[in-house]
């Protein structure tokens, strides 16, 4: 059962070994201005902490790009094209994935960035819907105009295709497979605390910053006060920075 003082001792055992802690924060699924989404801009904005949000290309409307637009802290990643799972009955959730034409998923990924970049602070990232794509396509990411990829664990290298860099997140603040909502305190800082041993351990790649992954829209009061509480805890010690996305995929 791990806890806030278990997180602190080992921020507290990064830094007495001279080394800084690397955080960074992805949120998922936005399309839209809504009343989650403001929530968390402005825990962001409150604590001055950069946020990536991962836009759903084919659903993001005019009112989400100028909000965005007034906010430096956000910058936008591409999630996928519709997030519409497209696997055989009986798979798991995919949208990009060996049983699609390769030039339909390539074109789909291209219209997609190309409504992206039309964002005040957009990143040639694919973050794969339901953190899963089949690795044939990465080496033609470069092709539809993205550089980059981030799906869900410790990468197994910083460079997976040739011009294709892969920036993960670990922690996932959500229950998917039970209650759907926040899957507690403890559980969440058992993930943080996992990859943040193994990184210092070397054991993952200890230049991926830790990443947290969110889902606006399905936030309950559990989640919120995580985050709340995290972002908070972290930005007071002085072995942790928070990356903005571009940092994140350049180290």
């Amino acid at each position: 059962m791990s806890d806030w003082s278990d997180l602190a001792s080992e921020l507290d055992a990064w830094r007495r070994e001279g080394r800084r802690v690397h955080f960074w924060w992805r949120d998922d699924d936005a399309t839209a201005i809504v009343p989650p989404l403001l929530h968390l801009l402005d825990l962001a904005a409150r604590n001055d902490v950069p946020v990536a949000l991962a836009v759903i290309p084919r659903d993001a409307d005019e009112e989400l790009r100028r909000h965005l637009a007034e906010l430096p802290l956000v910058s936008v990643l591409q999630h996928g094209w519709s997030h519409d799972n497209h696997a055989p009955e009986g798979s798991r959730q995919e949208e990009f994935g060996v049983h699609r034409p390769l030039p339909v998923m390539l074109a789909e990924l291209a219209e997609g960035w190309r409504r992206i970049s039309h964002f005040t602070h957009p990143e040639p990232v694919l973050v794969a819907p339901w953190n899963r794509m089949d690795p044939h396509l990465l080496p033609h990411l470069p092709a539809a105009g993205l550089c980059a990829v981030s799906t869900l664990g410790p990468r197994p290298t910083p460079v997976p295709a040739p011009g294709v860099r892969q920036t993960n997140v670990h922690v996932d603040l959500i229950d998917w497979q039970g209650t759907r909502g926040f899957m507690g305190e403890d559980r969440v800082l058992e993930q943080v605390l996992a990859h943040l041993r193994a990184r210092r351990a070397g054991a993952a790649d200890r230049e991926e910053p830790t990443g947290v992954m969110s889902h606006h829209r399905f936030h309950d009061e559990g989640c919120w006060a995580f985050l709340e509480k995290l972002l908070a805890r972290t930005r007071r010690h002085p072995a942790v920075r928070w990356l903005a996305a571009r940092e994140a995929f350049r180290r």
